[in-house]
C-alpha cells in the first residue's frame, strides 16, 4: 500500500503533466480555430455596424456583399435598408471588402474595434454605368420562349441613336427595323406595324409613338425590361398579334423618396418614387414636349405639334403570399394647322383647318397570390380609353372613340420539378363609337389609290366588341436534355361570330456540345381591322385573317461572355382581308414570309458591350386567287446592325452604332394621262404605274455616336449627353416624288446629320 508521500507525489507529478498538456493544448488550439476566435475574446457588443448606400441618391443598397479581408469565411450580405453587421469581433483593425451588382467596388475602408463597443461605417457605392451580367431568371429545365429577345433597362437607356428612348432602342435587334427616321413603327420579321401588340404591365397600350415616332409614349425611366415575341410565341398570349412586345416596369424606390429629372431638345420629363410603410413603393413619372417654345416660326402652324404622357404605379404587399399592384398612364398628341391651296397641290378640298389629336389612357388593379407553394394566381381588372380625331379641309373628318374593360386571369400550377399547368382566361367588352366623312381604307401597296379622286363615305358607327379568351399549355421536362410546352388557345369575338382554335407548341433540346436547339409551331389568327367590316365603309362578313409560324432556333455560348445564336422561320398567311369590287372587302389574299438571323453578343463585364446581328427577310403578298407574288411594302431584305459602347472611365463612355438595311420598296410611274380635277373641273394628270413594289429606294445606312459624361456629388447625381444622329450625314431617301406632269423624278431625303444634347439629374 502506498504511502501519503508517494500519493502526494504522484499527484504533483499528475497535476504538472496536465497543467503541461492543457499548455500546449492552448498553443495549438488557435491554429485549429476559425480566424475570428484566433485572438483575445471579446464581449459579445464589439463588432462592425455598417450601412451602404448609392453614392449621388444616398438610396441603401440591398444584397450587398460585405466580407472581412484577412477572415474571408467571415461574410454576411445587407438587408433592404442596406445594413450590415458583424458581431463578436476581438479588438483590432479590419479591412471591409464590398461588392454590389451594378455598382464599382469600394476602396476597401479599414475600421478600428475596441473592446466592448460597436464600430459604426458608412460606405457609398458609385453605380456602373454598363451592367450586362444581368439574367432573366427562369425556372431550371422548362424552354427559353422561342423567338424572345430581352433587353434590361440599363441596355436600353444607353445604346446610341435613342436620345436614352426604350422603345426606339428595340430595332437594334434582329429582324427588327422601321421605315424610316421619321416613323417609330415596327416592322418584325416581314410584318406590318398593325400585326406588333404592345403590353405594359399586362394593359394594351393605346400606341407606342408620339407622333408616329417622335418618342415613345413611356417613359424609359421606369421600365425595368422590354422581352419581345418575333414569332410563335406560346398559348399564354392572345389573339390580333404575329408579334408581341411586352414590357414590365420596375417599382418603386422602397427606401426612401428619391427622383429624377431629364431635360433635351424634344421635351422635359421628372420622376418621384419613395416608399409606402415598410411594404411598398410608388413612382409617379411624367413628360411634356416644349417644342412650341422655341424660337420657330411657321406660318402654317397654329398649334406647334405637342405631346405629355404619365404613368404612376403603387405596389403594396398584403402578405408573405399576395401582393396587389395599382397603375395608371395616359398619353397625348396634338396639333393645328392651318393649310393654303399652294400647300395641297391645287385641292381646294384639303385646304384650311387641320386639327390632330390622338390620346389614350389606361388604369389598372392587379393582384398577385401564392396560395400554395404549388399554385400561383395573377388576377387583373383594367380599363382603358382611345380617342383619336382628324378634321381638316373642306368638311374632312375621322373621329373614333374605344373604351376597352377587361378581366384577366392567370393560374399556374406545379405538379412535379418537371411538370407545369398553365391556364388562363380573359372577358373582355369595348363599347366603340366613331363618326367619319372620309375614303374607304386602301389595299397595303395599293398604288393607284388618290385621296383626291376617292369616293368619301359619310358613316356613324355605335357598337360593342366582346371578347372570350382561354388557353391551357404543359410543361413537360422529360429528361435532363428536353423540355417540351404544348398548349392550345380557344378565342371568340363577337365581331366575326366565330370561335377560333390555336394550336402552340415549342421544344427544347441540350446536344453534347452544349448548344441548345429549340422548335416551335404555332397557329394565330387576326380579326380584320374595325372599318374593313364597318357599314357603309366595308364588309360585316369579313372574318380573321390566319397564320402558321414555324421557327428553328440554335443557340450556343462561345464563352463566359459571348454567345451566339441563328434562327430561321417560315409565315404562312391566308384569309388575308383584300379589296373587292363586287363586296368591297373579302377574305382572299396569302401571304408569307421567310427569314433567317444571326446574333452575336459579347459583354467584357462592366466597361465594354457589343454585339453583331444580320437578319435575311422575305416578305410577300398575293392580293387575290390567280394574282402573281409581289413583295410586301414592308419588305427589307438584309438588315444589319453593330452596337458597342465603351466605359473609358467611371465617368467617361462613348458608344456608336451602325445600321444598314436594303431600301424600301415602291411602285414606279411608267406614264400619265389628263382627267378631269372632280371638284374644279380643270385638267390633272393622274399617274400609271409599273408593277406592285417593283422598284426600291436606295439602300439606308446610318452611324449614331454618344458620348455621356456623368458627375457624382454627395447626395445626388448629374449626367451629360451629346448624340450625333447620322454622323456622317448620309442622305437616304423617304420616299421618290414626281413634278406636275410626271415626267421628272426627284428623291425626298431623311434626317440629316443632327446633334442631340440632353441633361439628367438623379437625387
Amino acid at each position: 500500500m502506498p504511502t501519503f508521500a508517494a500519493v502526494s507525489t504522484r499527484l504533483i507529478f499528475i497535476e504538472m503533466r496536465s497543467i503541461r498538456q492543457m499548455s500546449i493544448a492552448l498553443l495549438i488550439l488557435p491554429l485549429f480555430l476559425p480566424p475570428g476566435f484566433s485572438r483575445e475574446s471579446t464581449p459579445s457588443d464589439a463588432g462592425i455596424l455598417g450601412t451602404i448606400l448609392h453614392k449621388g441618391t444616398m438610396r441603401p443598397i440591398a444584397g450587398a456583399e460585405v466580407r472581412l479581408a484577412d477572415y474571408a469565411e467571415r461574410a454576411v450580405s445587407t438587408d433592404a435598408k442596406g445594413i450590415f453587421q458583424f458581431n463578436n469581433l476581438p479588438p483590432g483593425e479590419y479591412k471591409i471588402l464590398i461588392s454590389a451588382a451594378g455598382y464599382y467596388a469600394s476602396e476597401a475602408p479599414v475600421v478600428t474595434v475596441e473592446p466592448g463597443n460597436m464600430a459604426r461605417v458608412v460606405v457609398h457605392l458609385e453605380k456602373v454605368g454598363f451592367l450586362f451580367d444581368e439574367v432573366i431568371v427562369t425556372t431550371e429545365g422548362f424552354p427559353a420562349t422561342v423567338g424572345r429577345q430581352s433587353m434590361k433597362a440599363l441596355e436600353i437607356k444607353r445604346i446610341p441613336g435613342t436620345a436614352g428612348d426604350a422603345l426606339r432602342a428595340l430595332p437594334v435587334l434582329p429582324s427588327i427595323t422601321v421605315a424610316n427616321d421619321f416613323n417609330g413603327a415596327l416592322y418584325i420579321r416581314g410584318g406590318a406595324p398593325e400585326d406588333n401588340v404592345f403590353y405594359f404591365d399586362r394593359s394594351p397600350i393605346g400606341y407606342p409613338y408620339h407622333f408616329g415616332g417622335l418618342v415613345s409614349t413611356l417613359s424609359s425611366e421606369i421600365i425595368e425590361r422590354i422581352d419581345v415575341y418575333a414569332g410563335g410565341f406560346g398559348a399564354e398570349y392572345g389573339t390580333d398579334a404575329q408579334a408581341i412586345i411586352d414590357i414590365y416596369s420596375r417599382r418603386g424606390n422602397e427606401q426612401q423618396l428619391g427622383g429624377k429629372l431629364n431635360l433635351n431638345l424634344l421635351y422635359s420629363e421628372g420622376l418621384l418614387e419613395g416608399p409606402i410603410r415598410a411594404k411598398g413603393s410608388w413612382y409617379l413619372g411624367g413628360r411634356r414636349s416644349h417644342v412650341e417654345l422655341l424660337p420657330i416660326e411657321v406660318e402654317q402652324i397654329t398649334a406647334f405639334p405637342r405631346f405629355w404622357d404619365y404613368q404612376f404605379k403603387a405596389a403594396y404587399n398584403l402578405s408573405e403570399k399576395h401582393e396587389v399592384t395599382a397603375n395608371a398612364f395616359a398619353a397625348d398628341d396634338f396639333m393645328k394647322l392651318k393649310l393654303g391651296l399652294k400647300d395641297v397641290s391645287g385641292d381646294p378640298t384639303l385646304a384650311g383647318r387641320f386639327l390632330f389629336e390622338n390620346g389614350f389612357d389606361g388604369q389598372g388593379i392587379h393582384l398577385r397570390s401564392l396560395f400554395t407553394d404549388r399554385l400561383t394566381s395573377y388576377l387583373s381588372l383594367t380599363r382603358s380609353f382611345n380617342h383619336f380625331n382628324l378634321n381638316f379641309g373642306q368638311g374632312l373628318f375621322l373621329k373614333i372613340g374605344v373604351s376597352n374593360y377587361q378581366v384577366r386571369q392567370d393560374l399556374t400550377f406545379r405538379f412535379t420539378s418537371g411538370h407545369r399547368l398553365e391556364s388562363g382566361l380573359l372577358l373582355a367588352t369595348a363599347p366603340t363609337t366613331g363618326a367619319a366623312f372620309f375614303p374607304r381604307r386602301p389595299d397595303e401597296g395599293d398604288p393607284d389609290f388618290d385621296f383626291t379622286f376617292e369616293e368619301k363615305i359619310r358613316s356613324e358607327i355605335g357598337v360593342r366588341y366582346n371578347r372570350i379568351e382561354t388557353y391551357l399549355q404543359h410543361r413537360y421536362r422529360p429528361a435532363p436534355f428536353l423540355s417540351i410546352a404544348a398548349g392550345f388557345r380557344i378565342d371568340y369575338l363577337n365581331l366575326t361570330d366565330e370561335v377560333s382554335l390555336g394550336p402552340r407548341a415549342s421544344l427544347k433540346f441540350r446536344i453534347p456540345s452544349g448548344s441548345e436547339v429549340r422548335f416551335a409551331y404555332g397557329r394565330y389568327e387576326q380579326s380584320p381591322q374595325p372599318p374593313l367590316n364597318f357599314p357603309d365603309f366595308g364588309n360585316p362578313d369579313v372574318k380573321s385573317s390566319e397564320a402558321s409560324h414555324y421557327i428553328l432556333e440554335l443557340e450556343r455560348q462561345l464563352t463566359g461572355r459571348t454567345e451566339f445564336k441563328v434562327a430561321g422561320y417560315y409565315r404562312d398567311l391566308s384569309n388575308l382581308v383584300t379589296s373587292d369590287r363586287e363586296e368591297i372587302y373579302l377574305n382572299q389574299g396569302d401571304g408569307r414570309a421567310r427569314g433567317l438571323e444571326l446574333f452575336l453578343r459579347h459583354n467584357a463585364g462592366t466597361r465594354f458591350f457589343g454585339w453583331v446581328s444580320y437578319a435575311y427577310v422575305r416578305s410577300e403578298r398575293r392580293d387575290r386567287p390567280g394574282d402573281p407574288w409581289r413583295l410586301y411594302s414592308f419588305d427589307q431584305t438584309h438588315v444589319t446592325t453593330l452596337t458597342g459602347s465603351y466605359m473609358l472611365s467611371r465617368t467617361w463612355e462613348v458608344g456608336a452604332k451602325w445600321q444598314y438595311s436594303t431600301g424600301n420598296p415602291y411602285t414606279p410611274v411608267i406614264d400619265a394621262t389628263i382627267e378631269r380635277h372632280p371638284t374644279t373641273g380643270l385638267p390633272t394628270y393622274r399617274p400609271i404605274y409599273g408593277d406592285i413594289n417593283s422598284e426600291r429606294v436606295p439602300p439606308f445606312h446610318r452611324l449614331d455616336i454618344r458620348v455621356n459624361k456623368s458627375f457624382t456629388f454627395n447626395n445626388w447625381e448629374m449626367g451629360i449627353y451629346v448624340e450625333l444622329l447620322n454622323a456622317y450625314n448620309r442622305k437616304n431617301v423617304l420616299t421618290v416624288d414626281y413634278n406636275y406632269d410626271y415626267t421628272e423624278q426627284d428623291v425626298v431625303n431623311q434626317l440629316p446629320l443632327i446633334p442631340y444634347f440632353g441633361v439628367t439629374a438623379e437625387f
